[in-house]
């Protein structure tokens, strides 16, 4: 009997693990929301729309290419701009003005399931990167860039990342927000909601379980520390001191392990992706250098 019993137990714990895990992965991976529309040329670039294909799935990307200013163009080279999960690329407009000013030629596009682009399911980095090596393929067979820049933001850090450590096209990139592993993402998420940490780890694996179900890919898999022994291009990290997802001890680690040129810049009271509102000068300064210096 008490064996039946454990066995009962088990199974509606198991059930209950599932539907949880379930009912979490759905606005963890839907469409997401647009951002506030914003405008390349309302910060004083112009710019054109474009559309392009993500490589293996072909899901039809929509994003912005600015040619560089002035009459030489591609002179300083080309940066292609991966974003967050916010809701569209326009909340980033911003971030790319110091750039395009200084003659960079820069692309900018939405992930899948985001604003201008296709598709219906966020893939937290797994197949967005078909959608960058979409992007890096658009910047060559168009525009003949054969060597590209690439910043990203938090999701697209992670996947400018994984990326680089697969595709030699990439020569320079800053990463602000980035992050060594999915499940210690999903496990800090858990523990911002009160869960406690075996509970939270617990969690995060049947998402990424669930997900990976969801989306037919190892949402498990796509682990920038997995392959950072093989981002041999020159990175610039940024990171703020107080990210709630990402100690300083593990961003150390994922610097100290890429085997390129590195740089990490700890911002002091920044919490995720607040580098560039807490110190916006010198954000810019830093990333329009190190592509000066390396692409």
């Amino acid at each position: 009997m008490v064996l039946v019993w454990g066995i009962w137990l088990g199974s509606v714990a198991l059930v209950i693990a599932l539907a949880l895990g379930f009912a979490a992965t759905v606005p963890m991976m839907r469409r997401r929301i647009p951002d506030e529309p914003d405008h390349p040329t309302l910060h004083g670039m112009a710019c054109e729309a474009v559309t392009f294909e993500s490589r293996e799935d072909h899901i039809k990307l929509g994003g912005w290419w600015m040619p560089a200013p002035g009459t030489v163009r591609g002179l300083r080279g080309t940066i292609i701009v991966c974003p967050g999960q916010n809701g569209s690329l326009d909340k980033d407009i911003p971030q790319v003005k110091p750039l395009h000013d200084a003659g960079f030629q820069v692309l900018m596009f939405d992930f899948r399931a985001h604003g201008k682009s296709d598709g219906r399911l966020v893939s937290l980095g797994v197949m967005e990167q078909f959608d960058l090596l979409g992007a890096l393929d658009y910047v060559q067979q168009i525009h003949g860039a054969e060597q590209v820049g690439v910043m990203g933001f938090s999701m697209g850090a992670g996947v400018a990342l994984m990326t680089a450590a697969q595709d030699e096209r990439i020569a320079a990139l800053v990463v602000d927000g980035a992050y060594p592993r999915l499940a210690g993402l999903l496990t800090a998420w858990g523990r911002m909601r009160g869960i406690s940490l075996i509970a939270a780890r617990g969690l995060a694996w049947v998402m990424l379980l669930i997900g990976s179900l969801r989306a037919r890919y190892q949402l498990y898999r796509a682990n920038p520390a997995d392959v950072i022994a093989n981002v041999r291009v020159p990175t610039l990290f940024i990171h703020g001191e107080a990210d709630p997802f990402v100690s300083n001890e593990e961003i150390q680690k994922l610097v100290d392990a890429a085997p390129g040129a590195t740089e990490l810049w700890l911002v002091a009271g920044a919490e995720h992706r607040e580098a560039y509102t807490r110190n916006t000068a010198e954000y810019n300064r830093r990333i329009t250098d190190w592509f000066e210096r390396y692409l």
